[in-house]
């Protein structure tokens, strides 16, 4: 099935906006859920690091899935769970319901973000596929937005629990969207099988590729671990910023819906390393900005952050498809995994630094993560000129 029609387009923009607002719905609020329940920051975060790590574990297990029933059907089931997992969040009267309620969505929401790529290479036609997956990054980008902002918004006004009802009702939209204006495609023949233990440790024992696939671990870790404790670091003094206006600053991550394209282009251009290698340049600098006293410095320090990690991220996956060119669907799952240890990382161990060190020692960690990414990178660029 072939489509490029402004329905199918708006629908799927819609959708992926969704879909992906749901990963990051706590982050905006996390302090005030923290002081909700009488918690520690590392118990709070496991709404976010719980989460990313079930997400992780769960994305494999989708592959026996693909291969039997068709790729809508198992979106729609997936997003109807998806709606029913955010619906028990909002009813939640207590830690460990909200908390399963978080185990649950990352169970379900592979069942969309590891299907709708390919889902989109086969319902756009071959010269309009561009065009859906530049849709699908914008969609990401948009959702990483609103999960933030709207989420602080209504907690402000209203409460959290109203919040997550906001977007289970925005998820039962979407399940229907996507039940009645998805087209259906044909079941393909082709088995993808999934990784076995034994690939997993030729592709780690390879440093070339270890090496590459440190980039999305370190650069979503950084970008999840500034931009999950900015919050805590923006309630203290001297900002004392409320939910509302802590949301509003995730407004800059907009950013990347510009910067993934750009990046893209650029990276064919230049090539992968030199766009990567801008993207953690980029990183470090913003989380220098994070640490002034100035609102307006952490708000151009996060939106530099933003930047950094789109930029790298768009060149990664090209980066390590050139290195495995006759197994991009196996190292694409791959590098999808080292994608969500790093924000499940990101959003867990830096509350043991926390409890010590406050935000200037998960961003002091975060810089010296990213300095010895630059010095594995350019050992291994200086390596594979030698041969």
């Amino acid at each position: 099935m072939q489509s490029s029609s402004l329905k199918i387009s708006f629908t799927l923009f819609f959708v992926v906006s969704i879909i992906f607002s749901t990963i990051y719905t706590p982050q905006a609020i996390l302090p005030v859920l923290k002081q909700e329940f009488h918690i520690s920051i590392l118990q709070t975060n496991l709404l976010l690091s719980g989460m990313l790590f079930v997400l992780m574990i769960a994305t494999p297990f989708y592959i026996p899935i693909i291969n039997r029933f068709e790729k809508k059907n198992i979106m729609v089931v997936c997003t109807f769970f998806l709606f029913i997992s955010v619906l028990i969040s909002a009813l939640s009267t207590n830690f460990y319901t909200l908390l399963l309620s978080r185990f649950l969505q990352g169970i379900f929401l592979p069942g969309i973000t590891a299907i709708i790529l390919s889902y989109i290479q086969e319902i756009y036609a071959e010269e309009h596929r561009s065009m859906g997956i530049g849709i699908y990054m914008a969609g990401t980008s948009f959702g990483a937005v609103i999960g933030r902002l709207l989420v602080g918004w209504i907690t402000f006004l209203y409460s959290w629990q109203k919040a997550f009802l906001v977007f289970a009702i925005l998820l039962a939209i979407a399940f229907l969207v996507t039940l009645f204006t998805f087209p259906k495609v044909k079941k393909t023949h082709h088995e993808k099988k999934g990784i076995t233990t034994k690939e997993l440790l030729k592709y780690i024992s390879n440093t070339k590729i270890l090496t590459a696939l440190l980039v999305p671990t370190i650069v979503f870790f950084s970008f999840m671990a500034i931009s999950t404790f900015a919050t805590y670091h923006l309630a203290q003094e001297p900002f004392n910023l409320n939910p509302n206006e802590v949301g509003n600053i995730f407004l800059v991550l907009i950013l990347g819906i510009f910067i993934s394209p750009l990046a893209g282009k650029f990276s064919g251009i230049f090539g992968h390393i030199k766009i990567i290698f801008i993207g953690i340049f980029l990183l470090i600098l913003g989380i220098f900005l994070t640490l002034t006293n100035s609102v307006n410095g952490v708000i151009v320090g996060i939106a530099f952050v933003t930047m950094g990690m789109f930029c790298a991220q768009s060149a990664s996956p090209s980066y390590i498809f050139e290195l495995i060119p006759n197994e991009k669907e196996k190292i694409a799952i791959v590098h999808q995994t080292f994608f969500y240890l790093g924000g499940c990382l990101g959003t867990f161990l830096p509350s043991i630094l926390w409890e010590y060190y406050e935000y200037e020692g998960v961003t002091y960690f975060c810089i010296f993560l990213l300095l010895f990414l630059i010095t594995v990178l350019s050992f291994q660029r200086l390596y594979n000129k030698a041969e």
